[in-house]
């Protein structure tokens, strides 16, 4: 287009730059000259993608050379700073990268200047209940560039205009919360930041969403607008489901990734040959190579699995394996595979594998999951027991968790210190109810009520009551599955962990020694 000012390998420069994180300010210094002088708002209108939106964003390498080749300049604008701004992203919740997306008119209205993209998305009020409807946005982010949910902005009629949140419900709301409504419905878990700006006397709240380095996110249950099975991508201005050629691309991607991780292995392991090499299989705990095969055992295999986070390089003293011990053969009969549950570390995720007595991949992650809980009656002692840790070092452990909630952290010491039990005091009513449950006369739980009654009657039992221990869980069972088709009734969720945590006391407290 002939009445550009500036050119599309320019406009192509810029995309690549907004798409590394740069302030709008910051780009706008490496463009402006005395000779041909362009306003902020251009760098605007290119974010939007209402000034020059067919041109393609450069390539990194384009965007290296452009500095190298601006850093041997003399600043072409006299008096203005020209700084040798880092090619690495700046971090994406960086109070000036926040602030950039915003401007006050000349009407004195503070603006969204960002509106509406395929990486901004604004929303005039908050509310955790309601989130759900949000989790489309979060799954479309992820699944593309990443990108910001505004709240307290009001929407394109409106200008964008800053309204500011009408309560603390955003600034009060634990991450965790985010967090946990997040995991139970997509899978991958998208990670995701939260965040407040002050605008004078109004509060913004921000979530900003990285794109997911697994992707397709896919929707794991229908919630608000969020519909079971689909994936969604981020379009400018809306999310919808993905068409064909963008979930193409991710899955092209993916293969290329895939290709190129796995190489380095390839290659390591023909240099060594298939006398010298053995491939760690962390789903079963076994080595394998050839006719060898090596059994690592449960416990170890968690601590492998927690190494593996990191990188295995010798020369930068990152995180290495080092295997110790006595080596001894089994036959392959007696090599029994350890069955893993890859289930985020959920509230009802913690009751669900307790009341069904699921063995999990990683139990030390939700006995720390409690920690973090600020109501902490949940199971413990089973997964204490699962990953096979005495009293003594489960309190040690506890003390590691730097985010655990000082009041849950201190009721959970006394509980496995002996100091407190979770037993509640049977009345007249519930001893009724409890001995109708002992008598198996009265186990319909259809309903919320039906479910409270037997929860709160079971938080009377007693380690006498053993041999109905499985019994109990069906119980648990039914008030789960009654709770899962309720609209998040928290009450009888508490009387369900208060019980579940009662029998887990009984149940497992016993098998978890105190050394």
């Amino acid at each position: 287009m002939g009445n550009r000012s500036i050119t599309d390998e320019e406009i192509g420069l810029i995309k690549a730059m907004l798409a590394l994180g740069m302030a709008n300010d910051k780009i706008h210094l490496y463009f402006n000259r005395p000779d041909r002088p362009i306003s902020p708002g251009r760098i605007s209108n290119i974010k939007m993608n209402k000034y020059g939106p067919e041109v393609p964003r450069a390539a990194d390498e384009a965007v290296s050379t452009f500095f190298k080749q601006f850093d041997s300049l003399q600043p072409s604008a006299p008096g203005m700073p020209m700084a040798n701004y880092p090619i690495t992203p700046q971090d994406a919740m960086d109070e000036i990268i926040l602030r950039s997306f915003f401007t006050k008119g000349n009407d004195e209205i503070w603006r969204c200047i960002a509106g509406e993209t395929d990486q901004h998305e604004c929303k005039e009020g908050f509310n955790l209940r309601s989130f759900g409807r949000h989790l489309k946005t979060i799954a479309g982010f992820a699944n593309h560039r990443g990108g910001y949910l505004f709240f307290g902005v009001k929407d394109k009629p409106e200008g964008f205009a800053v309204s500011g949140l009408k309560d603390d419900r955003f600034t009060e709301t634990d991450q965790n919360k985010f967090s946990q409504t997040i995991r139970a419905a997509l899978e991958p878990t998208p990670r995701f930041r939260v965040a407040t700006l002050k605008f004078e006397s109004m509060t913004v709240g921000v979530i900003h969403v990285e794109p997911h380095t697994s992707k397709p996110v896919i929707a794991g249950k229908s919630e608000g607008e969020l519909i079971e099975g689909f994936i969604y991508y981020r379009y400018p201005g809306e999310t919808r489901a993905i068409c064909y050629a963008d979930l193409r691309a991710i899955l092209d991607e993916r293969d290329r990734q895939s290709r190129e991780s796995i190489m380095p292995m390839v290659q390591r392991l023909l240099e060594l040959g298939p006398n010298d090499a053995m491939v760690a299989n962390l789903a079963n705990g076994q080595l394998e190579g050839g006719q060898r095969s090596i059994l690592i055992d449960p416990q170890s295999l968690e601590q492998i699995k927690f190494i593996r986070e990191g990188q295995f390089d010798e020369v930068n003293g990152a995180p290495t394996l080092r295997v110790i011990g006595e080596a001894q053969t089994v036959s392959a009969d007696v090599i029994s595979p350890v069955r893993t549950i890859r289930e985020e570390v959920t509230v009802d995720a913690i009751l669900r594998n307790f009341i069904n007595q699921t063995p999990i991949e990683q139990p030390l992650s939700y006995f720390k999951q409690v920690s973090h809980e600020q109501a902490y009656t949940l199971p413990i002692f089973y997964y204490l027991h699962l990953a096979g840790q005495s009293r003594k070092e489960a309190v040690a452990t506890l003390r590691t968790y730097k985010n655990a909630r000082d009041n849950s952290r201190t009721e959970i010491v006394r509980l496995l210190n002996r100091d407190r039990t979770l037993r509640i005091k049977l009345g007249s009513t519930r001893t009724a109810k409890f001995n109708q449950i002992m008598n198996r006369s009265d186990t319909e739980i259809l309903s919320s009520q039906q479910a409270r009654e037997a929860c709160s009657a079971l938080t009377g039992m007693d380690v006498g009551d053993k041999r109905n221990f499985e019994y109990f869980h069906n119980i648990l069972q039914k008030s789960l599955n009654v709770w899962e088709l309720s609209d998040d009734d928290k009450v009888l969720l508490g009387y369900i962990r208060r019980a579940a945590s009662r029998l887990d006391e009984l149940e497992y407290g016993s098998l978890v020694s105190s050394e």
